[in-house]
């Protein structure tokens, strides 16, 4: 029984931000009062904000906040703070906070974290928006619903006709009251679980079946096992003992292989000296012709000889070596001298350029001062000058510039001057004429003031339409106003209503506590109902389910009856079907396993056949690669060649002997290139003729050798041959290099033939087995239709058992409850106590009628004296109105006249203004005049002076820059570096002349020792000869006698008699092996069948006994479980359904009360909300409509009822949800009630709520919040019976929404 006790708003719309402004709600009523756009609905939407967390209609963009740009700040922090209460102890205070930022170009609004406290018995607990859905927690504490809180509590004005919308929306706001889509989805939420678990169980069904197989393959498995154990372990022993005889004969042919070894050793001897012998014999005929005599002196004479020829060759070498390192240094400082030398020739062509220009700079002075005499008309200087003239010319030309420059300085002071003084009098006359205009200006700004004002002040003089005539009647209607006054009240007195009222009102608290007892029989009449309800229910599926039984007997009698072999019983059925199904399925297993067996065996078959037909084609893809290879690499010998693989040995052997021949000629073009090139070098560097020493005594004679050495170089083509060598060595390389892939292609092709052989006996294998396994798949498929069959039977057999268990258990349930309601007793039943309670009802309204009657006639008395009343207190208003407009009319009159007479006077300081500017104009023109011809002679004159001075300065800077350049060669000692570079070069080249005839001298030494070393060198190749010959004879004789002794032992018999023992001990072994595979095979395939029996025992059939159990316990329960959802969902619809017609019963009982008791016209005698009922889907919703009674005619209200009927029909229907809906929160917010209404009508819905808050004021919690602007309204609800003050919402002087709390008597 919640109720909101305080409010506070801050920069809320028009709510200042910098200000918080509270009101507090009382009980039974508050009121706001206020004028259009003070703020009054901000509050609604505050309290709307606050408990439900939505923003008003249209506020999107930060409308809702106050706008930043009023106060000049960047952003506004908005804040809602509600407090409510909630018995017994609790107290709430919900927090919401908004940020709006204003930036350049856009507005960005930000919802802050709100926060819920709550204290109950001085415990403080907090809760935010982060944690927890605020929204909900609200709406939870104050115990109403988000939807009555939006639609019914706080309903925003614009909002406020939604009774009257389209049927659409209509339905969505009912549905939200109602709470329709909870409850909806709660029943399709059974549904989708019953349903759901209907899947489940036909799931499970299936899962069972496949678990009872399973289990029955388990059982198979783990015979077939223990039978592969028993057979592999007979096959170990003899693979066993077949490995025995196999090490035995592999131990004697190793026996005999080690001796056969030994004598191997003997024969392989043997062969290596026959063929050192011959190799010997080889190398000294090699010998013996390498010799160029045969010398007969001793070995120890000869070695001698050979030792003294390497000394005197060492002496020799080092000569050598000391003539190249005395020559070495004789380059080494040559290369030096020519180096300095080439560094002085440099500096000498500098030292002559720098003369050259030093001499051109001369005359470039001299010409240069004459063009400028000439120039400035400067006499003196025409003919030669020398170094005094010119320095006299440049001084005497700088003081005609320093001339000039002071002049020009002089010129400028003088006109600045003169323009300066007539600059002065111009802004004189200038700031005149701009006080006359501003006085002019100013006059006619006063002008314009006052003739505004005047307008303004007339407009609100033809608003005062009083005059002292139409005061004189207002008197005299306010004394016939008293009159009737005093009688009305007299005749009210008389007439005794409270007498009557009081009696009324004691029967009505008679007939309220019949219908209470009556509704307390009404639920325990329902609850026995319910359980009616349920008999029937449990009865009609009963006869349902026997139908369904009959139908499916007389349907599949004849088919079950074949499958099963005979009649058969709904009782037993189902395990009659199973054991007949189990049978079938057990020999679709046979014939599946027979025919699993033969595909496992094809598909080893297939692996080998994709296996040998892989390496097929990978040898076939190596043959082409090779084969490509190799012709590749002839086609680069030759593209247009069309030679095969086996030419390829050919070709090698061709390019071989084509490139030592190119070697050979290479070799000999080599040897002149050098003697030819040396020839060269001599002649560039010692300037003489290799052949014959004779220098050259001219350069044709030079020049002549040179052309004839490099037409022989040319001839040789050197270059040619080696690129062609280069060609030939990468061709040959190319070849060599493919002589692998063409001996592997000639090894494949040989290996290809025995392939293809194999490769047709599997493919043969293939196809025989492919038939057998045809003939097994045909097998299965009969067994596999016989099994299907029954398959196809099993969900109709089921149904048939299950309906059959169903309709016993149904039986059940029926005598159950039968039993149960007999001893229950009697009571009556429902459409009695209903009956009972609509007679009482029918009294209840009579007597509430007559109330209302009496009510409405005390009223009406008593209004009548209020609207007198009012009336009197609206003629006095109307006398002191009239008194104050007379007042105000003379006010205005007199301030018109003062504004005439400024106008005069303003006019008159405009006219002297316009005088004065005419006479200072043609003094500023003149003024102008004289300071612009001052200003351009004084231009004039500087330009000529500046030309003058520039053409000056200009002379004397080509004449420094020409000086500078002179004076520079001169500081830095030109002439003397000359003559220094000049003796300096002279030194260097005696030098360089010097030290290459010490080279020559060297080179000649050198060469003459190298002749003597190249004539000694054939001895001593003779002598080694000879040594080397003497040694290989030697060699030969030790080898003959080695070959002898070996020959004697005879080592080849002994050796293939032992190979051939040994060769058929392994061909034994062989056998054995041969035989032991097959075992070995035997055995492994079995054990492979082992291994996948295991696997499929770890895999597929360990748990299968436990989840066949598991399986059937989910069936059952599942059973349970769908019938149980089903129950449920019928219980929850019914009540759903009956819960929906008594609110809808109890709200257009209320809604016609109050239209009665309110509408004054006679057109509509009530109004009512009509839900039909329509299925969609499986489910029942309701479409909505307002319908209006006219002489017991519905007709639908939308379209056809006026805008003020609309709007009372909407408030009244608001205050019957209220009251049906909002139990636990007795508020409700009226915003402006009386839009549309006519005087009566408002007169009417101001004694209703007078009467709903009267009947409602003792519920604590019931508070009723009206905000109006009309005041007559307030005082038809007679307000001051309920509260003794009332907030009134106005603007303050910055336009600020404030909220005043004020008496109740200043309006009532």
């Amino acid at each position: 029984m919640s109720k909101i006790d305080k409010l506070s708003i801050t920069g809320i719309r028009s709510f200042s931000h910098r200000e918080r402004q509270n009101i507090a709600f009382f009980t039974p009523l508050t009121l706001i009062v206020g004028y259009n756009g003070s703020g009054k609905t901000t509050i609604i939407e505050c309290l709307k904000y606050a408990t439900t967390g939505e923003l008003p209609p249209n506020s999107k963009g930060g409308a809702f906040i106050h706008d930043p740009k009023l106060g000049g700040d960047p952003e506004v922090l908005a804040q809602v703070k509600l407090r409510y209460n909630v018995p017994p102890n609790t107290s709430y205070v919900a927090t919401r906070s908004l940020l709006l930022s204003v930036k350049k170009t856009a507005r960005s609004q930000k919802t802050l974290e709100g926060i819920l406290h709550s204290n109950c018995n001085g415990e403080r607990v907090s809760v935010s928006s982060k944690e927890a859905n605020l929204n909900k927690l609200i709406s939870d504490t104050l115990g109403v619903s988000p939807a009555v809180l939006d639609a019914v509590i706080f309903c925003h004005q614009e909002e406020s006709l939604w009774p009257m919308s389209e049927p659409a929306p209509l339905k969505k706001r009912f549905d939200e009251i109602f709470e329709a889509m909870k409850y909806t989805k709660a029943i399709e939420n059974l549904k989708l679980v019953r349903k759901r678990q209907g899947e489940e169980l036909a799931k499970y069904k299936a899962k069972e079946i496949d678990d009872k197989r399973d289990k029955d393959r388990a059982a198979e498995n783990e015979a077939r096992s223990e039978q592969l154990q028993a057979e592999i372990a007979v096959l170990d022993k003899e693979a066993k003992k077949l490995n025995d005889q196999m090490e035995a004969a592999a131990k004697k042919a190793k026996e005999r292989r080690e001796a056969a070894i030994s004598f191997l050793r003997i024969v392989n001897d043997l062969q290596m000296k026959r063929e050192e012998l011959r190799i010997r014999k080889i190398t000294l005929e090699e010998a013996k012709g390498r010799m160029d005599e045969e010398l007969n002196e001793s070995d120890e004479w000869l070695q001698d000889a050979f030792a003294q020829y390497e000394e005197r060759v060492a002496r020799h070498v080092q000569d050598i070596e000391e003539s190249r390192a005395q020559y070495k240094e004789y380059k080494e400082n040559l290369d030096l001298s020519r180096r300095q030398l080439s560094e002085k020739l440099a500096e000498q062509g500098r030292h002559q350029s720098d003369k050259g220009k030093y001499e051109r700079q001369l005359e470039s002075r001299v010409q240069l001062v004459q063009q400028a005499a000439q120039l400035h008309s400067i006499r003196g200087f025409e003919g030669d000058l020398d170094d005094r003239k010119v320095q006299a010319f440049y001084e005497r030309i700088q003081k005609l510039l320093v001339d000039k420059r002071h002049e020009l300085d002089r010129l400028q002071a003088e006109n600045a001057n003169d323009v300066d003084s007539q600059t002065s009098g111009i802004t004189e006359l200038e700031g005149q004429k701009s006080r006359y205009t501003q006085n002019r200006v100013f006059a006619k700004q006063r002008i314009t003031a006052c003739e505004r004002s005047i307008a303004a002040l007339q407009r609100e003089l033809n608003t005062v339409d009083i005059d002292e005539g139409a005061k004189a009647i207002l008197d005299s209607e306010s004394k016939n106003l008293d009159q009737r006054f005093q009688q009305m009240s007299q005749d009210l007195r008389n007439a005794d209503f409270d007498q009557k009222l009081q009696q009324e009102e004691v029967q009505l608290q008679q007939l309220e506590g019949e219908s209470s007892r009556l509704s307390r029989e009404l639920v325990e009449s329902t609850r026995l109902l319910s359980d009616r309800a349920q008999l029937e229910v449990r009865k009609g599926e009963l006869a349902e389910k026997n139908r369904k039984l009959t139908t499916l007997k007389s349907t599949w009698n004849p088919k079950i009856s074949a499958l099963v072999g005979g009649a058969w019983d709904a009782t037993t059925i189902e395990r009659e079907f199973n054991k007949g199904l189990q049978a079938k399925v057990e020999a679709f297993n046979e014939a599946s396993r027979e025919r699993d067996d033969v595909l496992q065996q094809l598909k080893t078959i297939q692996v080998n056949l994709t296996a040998i037909r892989e390496k097929n084609k990978k040898r076939d893809g190596e043959i082409m690669r090779c084969k490509n290879a190799v012709i590749g690499a002839l086609k680069s010998v030759d593209s247009d060649s069309e030679l095969g693989v086996d030419a390829l040995t050919g070709e090698i052997e061709r390019l071989e002997s084509d490139n030592m021949t190119l070697k050979n000629d290479l070799s000999l073009s080599s040897e002149m290139s050098k003697y030819y090139a040396s020839c060269k070098k001599v002649m560039n560097e010692k300037n003489k003729c290799e052949l014959c020493e004779r220098p050259f005594t001219n350069a044709n004679e030079k020049s002549r050798l040179a052309a004839k050495i490099k037409s022989v170089l040319e001839e040789f083509g050197k270059d040619e041959l080696e690129t062609e060598i280069a060609e030939n060595e990468q061709l040959l390389g190319q070849l060599r290099a493919a002589r692998p892939q063409s001996e592997t292609y000639k090894r494949l092709l040989t290996e290809k033939k025995e392939a293809d052989k194999e490769l047709y006996e599997v493919q043969e294998k293939e196809a025989s087995t492919l038939r057998r396994l045809e003939e097994m798949d045909d097998t299965v498929r009969v067994k596999q239709e016989e099994r299907q069959d029954f398959d196809s039977m099993s969900k109709t057999v089921l149904n048939i058992s299950q309906t059959h268990k169903d309709i016993v258990e149904a039986e059940a349930q029926v005598d159950r409850i039968m039993s149960q309601q007999q001893s229950s007793g009697t009571i009556r039943s429902t459409q009695e106590i209903t009956d009972l309670q609509n007679e009482c009802g029918e009294q209840l309204k009579l007597v509430k009628n007559k109330i209302s009657k009496l009510i409405n006639d005390r009223q009406r008395m008593r209004d009548t004296i209020n609207a007198l009343e009012l009336e009197r207190s609206e003629l006095r208003n109307k006398l002191s109105h009239a008194v104050r407009q007379l007042e105000r009319k003379r006010d205005y009159e007199g301030q018109i006249q003062a504004q005439k007479s400024d106008i005069t006077k303003q006019k008159e300081i405009i006219q002297q203004a316009d005088r004065d500017l005419e006479s200072v104009e043609p003094e500023i023109s003149k003024a102008r005049a004289i300071r612009d011809d001052i200003l351009q002679k004084g231009r004039d004159k500087e330009k000529k002076i500046t030309g003058e001075r520039d053409t000056l300065a200009g002379s004397v800077s080509e004449l420094k820059l020409i000086d500078s350049g002179i004076r520079d060669y001169l500081d830095r000692g030109g002439p003397s570096n000359l003559k220094s570079n000049e003796q300096a070069i002279q030194a260097l080249e005696k030098t360089i002349r010097r030290t290459d005839d010490d080279m020559n001298a060297v080179v000649a030494r050198s060469n003459k020792m190298k002749e003597e070393m190249a004539s000694s060198d054939a001895k001593k190749k003779n002598i080694m000869e000879n040594l080397t010959y003497r040694k290989a004879a030697r060699d030969v004789d030790k080898l003959k006698l080695a070959v002898v002794e070996l020959e004697s032992r005879r080592a080849q018999e002994d050796y293939d008699r032992l190979e051939q023992e040994a060769n058929d001990l392994e061909t034994e072994r062989h056998k054995r092996n041969a035989e032991r595979g097959a075992i070995i095979g035997a055995m492994n395939s079995k054990d492979e069948e082992l291994a996948i029996k295991i696997h499929e025992w770890e895999t597929q059939y360990k748990y299968a006994a436990q989840n066949y159990r598991e399986t059937h316990i989910k069936v059952e329960t599942t059973k349970a479980a769908i019938e149980d959802l089903g129950r449920y969902g019928m219980a929850l619809n019914n009540a759903i359904m009956q819960y929906h017609a008594m609110k809808m019963e109890e709200v257009n009982r209320i809604a016609g009360e109050l239209w009665q008791s309110t509408y004054q016209g006679t057109d509509i005698d009530t109004i009512l909300i009509r839900s039909d009922s329509e299925a969609t889907n499986g489910r029942s919703s309701y479409n909505y409509r307002v319908c209006m009674v006219k002489q017991e005619v519905e007709m639908d209200m939308r379209g056809r009822c006026s805008a003020g009927q609309k709007v009372l029909a909407s408030i009244i229907i608001r205050l019957a949800l209220a009251e049906s809906f909002g139990i636990g929160c007795g508020l409700i917010a009226l915003d402006e009630p009386t839009t549309n209404l006519d005087s009566d009508n408002i007169k009417a819905l101001a004694e209703s709520l007078h009467s709903i808050i009267k009947t409602r004021r003792a519920q604590s919690n019931f508070q009723l919040i009206v905000i109006t602007h009309d005041e007559e309204f307030l005082r038809h609800m007679r307000c001051s019976e309920f509260c003794d003050d009332f907030w009134r919402v106005s603007r303050d002087e910055n336009q600020k929404s404030r909220i005043e709390r004020e008496s109740i008597t200043t309006i009532v």
